[in-house]
């Protein structure tokens, strides 16, 4: 996590400061810019060249210059986590940009002395930090380390997928997860705004081994959770008639709905759909008019296929559901190998992917 962010005028003036709650530090920011001044300086006028990083030993410091105004400044944060280097130079690069757009006026004239103005810029890191996760990386940290169900976190650029941080206590596939991942949020997003004009909050994938990815993309990250829950039910799912005789059920639908209609459905379901692997919806309930989906439904088969083919990538699995949530709905595909079985609900009652996975394993025990 970061521990100082500095920004410091040539002069060595301190012209902002932040620390996350509940930091103690050991130094005088004051004391600290004029030192981290002279040896940038030191730098400079020995070397001819600029500091970029310093390594102390525990401490990580990154600096960058920004040079476009009349006030030349610096940046500085620092860390004691080397591992999110990569990470917090996308986010400097971003504290930079928003600094040097807020105070461009004042930039652009000689210092004077006044540095309560930039106080407000305290709502604008919090929000820069927030767009990159780090509001919950220390606490994802410790449920990892404690052996919760959490055992990983990583940290994705949304649009390249390249990965720029990873805590984990157990095999991740960052390869696979790397390049999948983004195309699934991509599609996703434009699945919910195309068709229910409505924001992407997260994306959920559970394996048959009850593997849990869940993704939730920020304005300036992807963020991605693996969880592992201890129930196995993967030789009784797969056994399952629906898997083990090709295409039978979606032919002949009328025996598959006759299993559906006699399935007590949780009250949180506001509509099912059964649909064929091409979009075709063969069966609906309809709970809830306020929540008719139906012209949205044949577009969530590419949603799920692509998380078919996540699920056996990433986890050399078979999935069990795929989910999605907005602004207003969560959308639950199951898979049942040629067909699906999709749910809609509110977002309130879907929130939590233990409450999305007990809601399908209370379909899935119905159906044996």
């Amino acid at each position: 996590m970061i521990e100082d962010l500095l920004i410091i005028n040539e002069s060595g003036a301190l012209l902002y400061n932040w620390h996350p709650e509940g930091y103690k530090g050991n130094m005088n920011d004051d004391l600290l810019s004029g030192f981290l001044t002279a040896i940038n300086s030191f730098a400079t006028v020995e070397r001819g060249e600029d500091l970029k990083s310093l390594k102390m030993k525990e401490t990580q410091i990154i600096f960058e210059k920004y040079e476009e105004f009349f006030q030349k400044i610096t940046f500085v944060i620092t860390t004691k986590n080397e591992e999110l280097i990569e990470l917090l130079h996308a986010v400097i690069h971003e504290i930079m940009e928003s600094f040097a757009k807020l105070f461009s006026e004042s930039l652009n004239k000689k210092f004077n002395g006044l540095v309560s103005e930039y106080q407000i810029f305290d709502n604008y890191v919090k929000q820069i930090i927030n767009s990159h996760g780090l509001d919950i990386l220390n606490d994802s940290i410790k449920k990892i380390d404690m052996d919760t169900p959490l055992k990983a976190i990583m940290f994705l650029e949304p649009k390249g997928g390249n990965v720029y941080y990873i805590h984990a206590k157990q095999y991740v596939n960052k390869d696979k997860i790397s390049f999948l991942i983004p195309l699934i949020i991509n599609s996703s997003k434009l699945l919910y705004q195309n068709n229910l004009n409505e924001k992407l909050y997260w994306i959920l994938l559970n394996t048959v081994r009850n593997e849990n990815l869940i993704v939730e993309p920020r304005n300036n990250i992807l963020i991605a959770k693996q969880y592992q829950l201890s129930e196995n039910f993967e030789d009784e799912y797969l056994g399952l008639e629906f898997f083990n005789e090709k295409d039978k059920y979606v032919k002949k639908p009328k025996k598959l709905i006759e299993k559906f209609e006699s399935v007590d459905w949780n009250p949180k379901i506001k509509q099912i759909y059964l649909i064929d692997m091409v979009g075709k919806i063969f069966y609906s309930e309809i709970f809830d008019k306020a929540y008719d989906c139906s012209d949205y439904i044949p577009e969530t088969i590419s949603f799920l296929t692509a998380s078919k083919k996540a699920s056996e990538e990433i986890y050399n699995r078979i999935l069990f559901n795929a989910s999605i949530g907005g602004e207003k709905l969560a959308t639950i595909c199951m898979n049942f190998n040629n067909f699906a079985l999709t749910l809609i609900g509110k977002i309130q009652d879907f929130t939590d992917y233990k409450v999305i996975q007990k809601t399908c394993l209370d379909i899935y025990q119905q159906l044996i």
